[in-house]
């Protein structure tokens, strides 16, 4: 039987100098591509079906002939996997999936209101934990009640206040419903979070159909719009302020996310106008644009997708992948806090310094 072939993870493939020859015989230079260096625990034939990889579908049958062709027990490192394997392992953080803690929380947030969207899974359900660590009230609303449920119980260990309510942000009903309840609830709003999101499909613009950008949009900024028209009574008058999300996506003009940047570009835009219309009532709009590693992004992905993608988010200053509890979630406090009572109209990249969002 074969010991290679483009099935084999390219690592393994990487470790062989005799299987390494055959990938730079058919794609010359492929031992030193750093983005394919990111990929080593794919295999050729994954990598070759990625949208967006450039890499040569034709090319296949030659290579997995060649690489069949291959008899032999290797034990003797390539030069670029001795390289790798001399590298130190990066740390990653653990992923908070429980109340756990925060060094010396400092209470910043006691008695104030939060609305936050999106609290089911991912970064809305870990901001909220370390909201409620804070002692703030909270207001979380998802779609998925059962999965909202886990997260308000979280919260209401740490002893917070929680109201949580089914809510599609997209519908404005729902909206106005979940934001008049609060207000019954705790008589006015502090903080506002917009996290709840919708990620399309990574698809080429031309495959991209209006319907695409108007899921993104009616999930993102027009509930934007909405949430903070509505949130506005409550808030002006004193030390407010409103957490929007953005994405180094719609910064860079990342490939294959046209409907999802041009919603992150909107909020941008949008919470840069409000802050400018809304600083004298004392309300802060700030944006953040995060890069971690979430159960929402890997529970969706296959095992193998999953490791590439945990290495390519691994490609920045800091050389390890971002937790949202301990990474993201201090920021939004950070932000919601009279800590940042001088800071407005604001991006904040909390990506571990990605390359292209570095600015000298």
């Amino acid at each position: 039987m074969p010991k290679y072939s483009i099935k084999s993870k390219l690592g393994d493939l990487m470790k062989s100098p005799k299987a390494t020859s055959v990938l730079e015989k058919h794609l010359p230079g492929i031992s030193k591509d750093p983005q394919l260096k990111k990929g080593f625990k794919m295999t050729l034939q994954f990598i070759a079906k990625m949208p967006g990889s450039g890499f040569p579908k034709e090319k296949l049958p030659d290579i997995d002939a060649d690489l069949q062709a291959i008899i032999e027990d290797d034990t003797e490192l390539s030069p670029t996997a001795l390289e790798d394997a001399a590298k130190p392992p990066s740390s990653t953080p653990t992923y908070v999936s429980t109340l756990t803690a925060l060094k010396n929380p400092m209470k910043r947030l006691e008695g104030k209101v939060v609305v936050l969207t999106g609290a089911s899974a991912g970064l809305g359900k870990q901001i909220s934990i370390c909201l409620a660590q804070e002692g703030a009230k909270l207001a979380i609303c998802a779609r998925s009640m059962d999965k909202l449920m886990t997260t308000a119980e979280l919260c209401r260990a740490g002893s917070a206040e929680v109201l949580a309510e089914r809510c599609d942000v997209s519908i404005h009903e729902d909206l106005k419903k979940f934001i008049d309840k609060t207000v019954e609830r705790f008589g006015t709003i502090d903080i506002l979070v917009n996290n709840a999101n919708f990620e399309a499909d990574r698809k080429l613009f031309l495959d991209q159909d209006i319907e695409m950008l108007d899921k993104a949009f009616h999930t993102g900024v027009y509930a934007h719009w909405h949430l903070m028209k509505l949130c506005y009574p409550y808030m002006k008058g004193k030390s407010s302020s409103i957490i929007n999300f953005c994405s180094g996506t719609y910064q860079v003009g990342l490939d294959l996310y046209a409907s999802y940047a041009a919603d992150k570009g909107a909020i941008r835009a949008l919470s840069m106008v409000v802050a400018r219309e809304w600083g004298v009532d004392g309300i802060r709009v700030n944006t953040i644009s995060p890069v971690a590693i979430t159960d929402t992004i890997m529970n969706k992905l296959t095992p193998e997708y999953s490791e590439w993608v945990k290495e390519q988010m691994k490609d920045n200053a800091m050389q390890r992948v971002g937790d949202p509890y301990s990474d993201v979630a201090p920021v939004v406090v950070f932000l919601a806090s009279d800590e940042s009572r001088w800071i407005t109209g604001q991006n904040i990249n909390v990506d571990g310094g990605q390359r292209e969002t570095i600015h000298i």
